[in-house]
This record gives structure tokens, sequence and C-alpha cells, in this order.
């Protein structure tokens, strides 16, 4: 199975960026689903970084605006695969899973899908950063 949601994400699901929160463009490489962003972790030997938002949330556009548009931020994330998911409607089963009640809530998994991080609520890029690279160390 983990083959096949592989050649699927090949053909079709993968890296580009995907549109912002507030509908901007971001330079994250933002996956489209939690099973495809598993799967390329699992063969690029990377962690999961989940970015759990809502459509109303002012914290998760700004996050988005600054922390995410940071260029050493962004550099920072080449390190994961990134994925981004809708807590209110295309994430919503992953939400309940992870037991997400605050937005945004950034979630780090490993290939397994087993949580390894959180960072909860908005964070300025560098305090991101610290944050970020301690949870690497960490795994």
């Amino acid at each position: 199975m983990l083959a096949a949601v592989v050649g699927v994400c090949a053909t079709g699901c993968g890296g580009g960026s995907q549109a912002a929160p507030g509908g901007g463009a971001s330079a994250v490489a933002w996956e489209r689903d939690l099973p495809s962003a598993l799967a390329l972790a699992g063969s690029e030997k990377k962690l999961v970084m989940v970015d759990f938002y809502t459509d109303w949330c002012k914290w998760c556009r700004r996050l988005d605006e600054t922390t995410f548009a940071d260029g050493n931020v962004q550099k920072a994330l080449q390190g994961v695969v990134s994925v981004r998911l809708n807590a209110e409607k295309d994430g919503r089963d992953a939400a309940a899973r992870f037991n997400v009640d605050g937005f945004p809530t950034i979630i780090f998994l490993d290939a397994a899908g087993t949580e390894v991080g959180r960072i909860p609520g908005y964070m300025e890029p560098g305090p991101f950063l610290e944050e970020l690279h301690t949870i690497i160390k960490r795994v």
C-alpha cells in the first residue's frame, strides 16, 4: 500500500506550493495530504510538519505572513516534509486524532505518524526556528 501511495504521490500530489490560508502564496512546499506527506517522509527519512489551521484564524494567517515567509524558516523547513490541513475541513479527522484544540497548532510526526513534537500557537520566526531545531535534535 505504501508503494501505491508513493506512486500516486509521484504523479500528482506533491511538493508544489499550495495557497496559504489567507489566500496568498507561500514559499514553503506544502504536500496536499497527510498520507502523501508521511510516504514522502519515509522515503526521504524526514519528519513531517503538520500545520493545522482554520479559515477564520488570524494567528494562522500571521504565521504564514511572517514566520513561514521568513527565509531562514523556509530554509530550515527544507529538512522536513510540510503539510497544511484545515482542521474544520480536510484535516478534521487528523486534528481530532492529535487532540488539536487551538489554532494554529504545528505537530511534528515521524514517518510512521507518531507525534514527536508540537508547537501550539503562533511564534515569530526566531523562536519558531529554535523550537524546530530542538524537535529535530530530539529525534
